[in-house]
This record gives structure tokens, C-alpha cells and sequence, in this order.
């Protein structure tokens, strides 16, 4: 729909020249119109909103010799949080109408007295609702998975670093579906198999790592402390340690300073992870920034575990 928005006159000099006016012209989009800004959340939902106008021209209006149109205007805001696929009716918007109409022969049809024999007035009412479906669908989102959401350990404030989980050991190659001959038997041997260690060892350029004590048997139910001690450390700054348990057997309650790491009288930060559920738990103690190595042997941490069942 144009409308006249503003008009100039051209400089032309003279006497008796009357000069002529440029009137411009702007475009209104009449009609319905809607604009709509989505925003989608997590779960597959989508924030709609939604600004709806609706307008049409109502009459005609002279203005400076210009004939401008008088536009009604309907606006409504809504915003509307749906899910994926999900339907959802927009209505209110309420037109009302009214259209009368003059038939007759001519003439005679417009006398006042005469009209009502010669003539027919006929008035239409008319009442429309507009109604609105709004179906969002996202056409490509992020996919977000457990893994997306796991949490990693990057140490501390201090100390930050990423620790990489083991992947885990490919399956063993199924045995050969060939038959070989049975070997044949031979005495038992009386000669008793030697025990296997009764505790961990881990040694790594010089140190070792045991558990004090080696051996302990608890009633169910029951918490015990373990020690972690590592021995011939030279110029230790931060300890990593990775504990495998049975979690049918034993279960994590707590964790604590031993005191070697800290035998200058200097705090130690402690991180660790425990999954429960595969019986792996990652420890890291650390000593403060700037400060020296420590050497010697001692207990690094103190597990206080329970015991689930009766077991070793």
C-alpha cells in the first residue's frame, strides 16, 4: 500500500512560474504479517517468539490534496516454549465487518420516502477469526551424549592437567575350533605351587609402592585404613597413583594425606576420581607450586575403605 511521506519543491526562479511539488512515496506491507525468532533448548525444545500484526485499510482520507489510507492495525506478542513436533493453536484475532448496499431504480431509488418503495438496502455483518497452527521442527541439532557430559579431572587451581582414561583391553581371540590330540597324562606333582605376592608392587625408576598393611580380614560392614607407602623417593613433587579393587568386595570411603609429600610442613593438594561401578580409583597428590622434591620413604595417602562383604 503506498503512502505520501514527505514532498519538496525544486528551486525554479521566475515570475509567474508556479513551481512544481515531488511527493514520495513509502510501501506498508497490509495483511498479516509475522515475524517469528526461535530458540532452542536442550531436550529438543524450542522457545517461539512470536509477534503477529494484522492490518487492513479502513478508509480514505484527504490530506493536502493527497489521498492517504487510513490503516487499522492489530498486533499480538506471544512467546511460547514448545517441544519438537508438538502442535500449538494461535487464535484471538478477531475481524467484524459490516457492508450495506443500496438496489433500486435508479432516481427514484434515492428520494427519502420514495425508496423505501422503489428501492432495497441490504446490510451483511460479517465476523472471521483467524487461527494460526505453529509446529516447530529443528532440522539439525547437537547431538549430546553421556560422554559429552562426563566430567574430566584437570587437577587443581594450582596444578592443572589432563588425565586420560585407559582404554580398555581388546577381547582375547576366540580359541582354535581344531581338536588336537590329547597329551598324555602324566603324574600329578606333589610339589606345592608357590603362593602368588600377597600385595602390589609397582617399581619405576628406583621406587616402590606397597601396601602397609599387606594382608587384612575384615568382618562386613567394617571401615579399616590402608597406607600407601612409597619407598626410595627422590625429589618427589606430585604422586600419581591408580588402585584397582574389587567394588563387590570393597568400597571407598575416604581419602587422606600420609605425610610424606608433606613432611616439611607444607599442604598438599589431593585429587582424586573413584568409579565405583569398575572398581578403579586415580589419586594425584601434589605438592604446593615453587616448592622443592622431597625424598625419603613414607605413607603418600591413607585409604579408608569398608568392607562390603567378607573378603581380602
Amino acid at each position: 500500500m503506498p503512502v505520501a511521506t514527505g514532498s519538496f519543491q525544486p528551486g525554479i526562479g521566475g515570475v509567474g512560474i508556479n513551481p512544481l511539488v515531488n511527493t514520495q512515496f513509502q510501501y506498508l506491507d497490509v495483511g498479516v504479517n509475522i515475524d517469528i525468532t526461535p530458540r532452542i533448548h536442550a531436550g529438543r525444545e524450542v522457545t517461539l517468539k512470536v509477534m503477529m500484526d494484522i492490518s487492513n485499510v479502513t478508509g480514505q482520507s484527504n490530506i493536502g490534496g493527497i489521498s492517504q489510507p487510513i490503516i487499522g492495525q492489530r498486533k499480538i506478542e506471544h512467546e511460547i516454549r514448545l517441544k519438537e513436533g508438538e502442535v500449538n493453536l494461535l487464535g484471538g484475532m478477531l475481524e467484524d465487518s459490516q457492508t450495506k448496499s443500496l438496489s433500486g431504480i435508479p432516481g427514484l431509488s434515492q428520494i427519502p420516502i420514495l425508496r423505501y418503495l422503489f428501492g432495497q438496502t441490504n446490510t451483511e455483518h460479517r465476523e472471521n477469526e483467524i487461527v494460526f497452527a505453529l509446529i516447530p521442527h529443528i532440522i539439525r541439532g547437537q547431538e549430546l551424549s553421556e560422554l559429552n557430559q562426563k566430567a574430566l579431572q584437570v587437577g587443581t587451581a594450582s596444578a592443572i592437567e589432563l588425565r586420560r582414561v585407559s582404554r580398555p583391553q581388546p577381547p582375547a581371540a576366540p580359541a582354535s575350533s581344531t581338536q588336537s590330540a590329547p597329551a598324555p597324562q602324566s603324574a600329578p606333582d606333589t610339589t606345592p605351587q608357590a603362593p602368588p605376592p600377597s600385595q602390589p608392587q609397582a617399581t619405576l625408576g628406583g621406587a616402590s609402592f606397597t601396601f602397609d598393611p599387606a594382608n587384612i580380614s575384615q568382618a562386613p560392614g567394617a571401615t579399616f585404613a590402608v597406607n600407601v607407602m612409597l619407598s626410595g623417593a627422590q625429589n618427589v613433587y606430585s604422586v600419581p597413583l591408580q588402585v584397582s579393587y574389587d567394588p563387590k568386595i570393597l568400597q571407598v570411603v575416604n581419602i587422606s594425606n600420609g605425610g610424606l609429600l608433606s613432611q616439611d610442613g607444607k599442604a598438599v593438594a589431593l585429587v582424586h576420581r573413584d568409579d565405583d561401578s569398575a572398581g578403579a580409583l586415580q589419586i594425584t597428590a601434589t605438592r604446593p607450586p615453587g616448592s622443592n622434591g622431597v625424598s625419603g620413604q613414607g605413607s603418600v595417602v591413607t585409604l579408608t575403605e569398608g568392607s562390603a562383604r567378607l573378603g581380602r
